[in-house]
C-alpha cells in the first residue's frame, strides 16, 4: 500500500472536508511537507506528532527530524514509514 493510499484511507467519504484542512506533500519516502500545522504536539527519531485544525497527524518512521517549522509549514525529513490520522 501506498503513501497515498493510506492518507486516503484515513478518511471514510462522510469525513472528507469540502475545503481541505491540511494538506501533505510527500517526496518519496525521505521527507513530508505539512501546511495549517497548528502545533508539534512531540517528536522522536521514531514519531513526530503534528496538531491540525481538527484532529492531528502522526508520522512514523526512522530518524525522523523537523526540518522547517514555520507559519504553519512543517518538513519532515527522514525515513517515513506511515502517516496516520488521529
Amino acid at each position: 500500500m501506498g503513501f497515498i493510499d493510506d492518507i486516503s484511507n484515513c478518511f471514510s467519504p462522510e469525513e472528507l472536508p469540502r475545503e481541505p484542512c491540511f494538506r501533505a506533500v510527500l517526496f518519496g519516502d525521505g521527507a513530508g511537507y505539512f501546511e495549517n500545522v497548528r502545533a508539534i504536539k512531540y517528536y522522536t527519531p521514531e514519531e513526530i506528532g503534528l496538531c491540525l485544525k481538527k484532529g492531528g497527524l502522526i508520522v512514523r518512521g526512522a530518524n525522523l527530524y523537523v526540518k522547517k517549522y514555520c507559519a504553519g509549514d512543517v518538513v519532515v525529513c527522514g525515513k517515513i514509514s506511515a502517516i496516520e490520522r488521529v
